[in-house]
């Protein structure tokens, strides 16, 4: 069965239905889509906070198929449900941090049949998770630097610099298994982005693109995204108008290596994994941090064992025992913190570096092409296209670690110093519209023969009293990191070893995904008709919602519906298609708040702005004049649930 469309109707109705009968078409999609959800219950003109609450939103989670009929689409149960049962229950895992590591292992845990906990003490994503150049990569430099020393300079640098490193061969090779991995499971949010390597050398031709073919080699039979290949300098100025034709030291453009890897919405992947984990069995709840961890015994004795953690509940103000056979630490650059919880004496092993971000216009660079280079210093910075925006970054420092880090003055300069080097349109500092942030927490491993050394992967590490911390990694690993942290549990518990299922997470897919078949059949495009069909949304606005929810932008759409045709005292589906934005210039929706606050555990107007909708990181001005309006729909949602329970 696919979506209900337009095009699926005029199938049905004949050869040609399409091309003489659009109008006719969409007034009969939209009476009948209608129809069928109000059958679904009483239709009526609700309007209070109760009946809109416990009618109008429960009757937005039905959607049809092609077939006519209607099918319920998964609602999270409400947080306060999951609180009680944090209180109340004991588990076999209580896994700390609701970054992706952390909401990957609670999904990790509940697919293996064990009753896991998790808890975050700010909000899903509001750390490292959420400030990463959103790449699905495998890793182009790390494969340079496999056979080269360093980056060479010129072409006699390709023999003095010969080498071979099996340590970063071998995180290549993993982290592309990775990739498609990462690509294949949320398929509606991901994509293949192109990205230019411009070259000015001659000799950087053949080697660049050795090591491109190199890479497709190594991502195998599940690459997924198209294979690398050498443009001239001619097609490069076509693709990227703004590239300059000459370098600093006045060289011609060679051309361009053009290599493909993933790119993603991180944040609201990041949600997407915690809400797929709370559809399998997860017990999770975001805004409880840890104050202590529960132990039992004597520190520094055989019988020392931690067995849960005190938390805090900041919604509430409320503080309560969490019990827990194994403890799971996976708050990234706070990882030290919480090790210290258990053994005062553990020796850090975190080694944070701060990698800022600017946020540009998206004229700065084409749709569907970015570039990446390597700077002056031998660092990377990107300059890609997303989310209607331009991403330059990132820099990369060591720094202390802070709840939010901030970019600094000279960061500013250095990245744009970096793009102007290769623009022939200079960005300037009047076009940035955002800013961020954010910690990579690399670490020593206390294992290795040479603790100083940077581990070039994760690493688990068990403190005294059997606390798992695991750290280090990069976006693109938390399946694998996720993983690995369980079976390190499951191999220091018999019990649990005994109850638990191998790993599945490798074939799996998240939340919006259609994973039964019954919308879309993994066509995503047939949602973005019946989106722009029946709905009337703009194909910007269609193509945003499903993006970002996959097949719960029709649920989405109908709280838009409703919203409008009860704002304006008519009928559902008449004329309700001038549906109301946070800010006139992006497609979010008033209708995303509401879904943010019911259906993805929003509390504050920093969760909607920051997390659900992206808004703040794409353009700070917009982001400040929707706050009043998002106060005020987070605070009827507040009232509405405190009315009806």
């Amino acid at each position: 069965m696919r979506t209900h469309s337009a095009l699926a109707f005029a199938a049905t109705a004949g050869a040609g239905g399409w091309y003489w009968s659009t109008r006719v078409t969409r007034e009969r999609l939209r009476t009948q889509y209608t129809s069928a959800i109000q059958s679904s219950g009483n239709a009526g003109n609700a309007v209070t906070h109760r009946e809109v609450h416990s009618e109008a939103w429960a009757r937005a989670e039905s959607v049809m198929c092609e077939d006519g009929n209607m099918i319920r689409l998964w609602a999270p149960p409400t947080r306060n449900e999951q609180t009680d049962k944090l209180k109340s229950q004991e588990f076999d895992i209580l896994v700390i941090g609701g970054g992706a590591t952390g909401s990957g292992i609670a999904l990790d845990a509940a697919r293996r049949g064990l009753k896991v906990a998790l808890v975050e003490r700010q909000d899903y994503a509001s750390g490292t998770s959420s400030r990463s150049t959103k790449l699905i990569h495998g890793g182009i430099r790390y494969l340079m630097l496999t056979f080269q020393k360093k980056m060479p300079d010129c072409f006699s640098d390709i023999f003095t610099n010969l080498t071979f490193n099996k340590a970063n061969y071998d995180v290549v090779c993993s982290d592309l298994y990775e990739r498609a991995y990462m690509i294949e499971s949320a398929p509606y949010m991901t994509r293949p982005l192109p990205m230019m390597i411009p070259m000015y050398k001659w000799w950087e031709v053949p080697v660049m693109w050795m090591g491109g073919k190199m890479y497709d080699f190594l991502a195998g039979s599940r690459r997924l995204v198209p294979s690398s290949h050498y443009i001239s300098s001619a097609e490069a100025k076509y693709n990227y108008p703004s590239l300059k034709e000459k370098d600093a030291e006045d060289r011609n453009l060679k051309g361009c290596l053009v290599i493909y890897d993933g790119q993603m919405n991180d944040t609201r992947m990041n949600i997407t994994i915690a809400l797929t984990a709370i559809q399998h069995g997860a017990i999770a709840a975001n805004h409880i941090g840890v104050q202590s961890l529960d132990t039992q015994g004597s520190h520094g004795q055989d019988d020392y064992l931690v067995t849960g953690a005190r938390v805090k509940d900041f919604v509430s103000g409320e503080e309560f025992t969490i019990k827990a056979r194994k403890v799971i630490n996976a708050t990234g650059p706070f990882s030290d913190s919480i090790r210290k919880m258990a053994d005062p004496n553990a020796e850090e092993i975190v080694v944070p570096a701060q990698g800022a971000h600017l946020v540009l216009p998206d004229y700065l660079s084409p749709d569907r092409m970015g570039f990446v280079r390597t700077t002056a210093d031998g660092r990377v910075l990107y300059f890609l296209p997303w989310e209607g925006s331009t991403i330059a970054g990132t820099t990369d420092h060591k720094t202390d670690v802070v709840d939010l880090p901030t970019t600094t003055e000279d960061e500013i300069e250095f990245i744009l110093n970096e793009a102007n080097a290769i623009l022939s349109r200079p960005v300037k500092r009047s076009e940035i519209r955002a800013t961020w942030a954010g910690l990579r927490p690399l670490v020593r491993n206390p294992n290795a023969k040479d603790t100083k050394e940077i581990a070039r992967e994760h690493i688990i590490e068990v403190t005294e009293g059997g606390l798992i911390t695991v750290c280090g990694g990069k976006w693109t690993t938390y399946r694998k990191m996720a993983e690995d942290a369980v079976d390190a549990v499951l191999g220091r518990d018999q019990l649990l070893s005994n109850k638990a299922s191998p790993c599945t997470t490798l074939d799996s897919q998240l939340l919006g995904a259609d994973r039964g078949g019954l919308l879309c059949k993994g066509d995503f495009q047939n949602i973005v008709i019946t989106l722009r069909e029946v709905y009337d949304f703009p194909k910007g606005v269609a193509r945003h919602l499903v993006s970002n929810y996959g097949t719960r932008s029709l649920v989405v759409a109908q709280i838009a519906q409703r919203m409008e045709t009860t704002r304006k005292g008519k009928e559902p589906g008449e004329d309700a298609c001038n549906y109301r934005k946070l800010y006139s210039k992006y497609p979010v929706l008033e209708a995303e708040v509401i879904f943010a606050c019911r259906h993805e555990y929003a509390i504050n107007v920093t969760d909607v702005l920051a997390r659900r909708t992206r808004l703040a990181f794409l353009d700070a001005d917009a982001a400040a004049a929707s706050i009043p309006r998002v106060a005020s729909l987070v605070c009827i949602i507040i009232i509405i649930c405190v009315v009806v329970t």
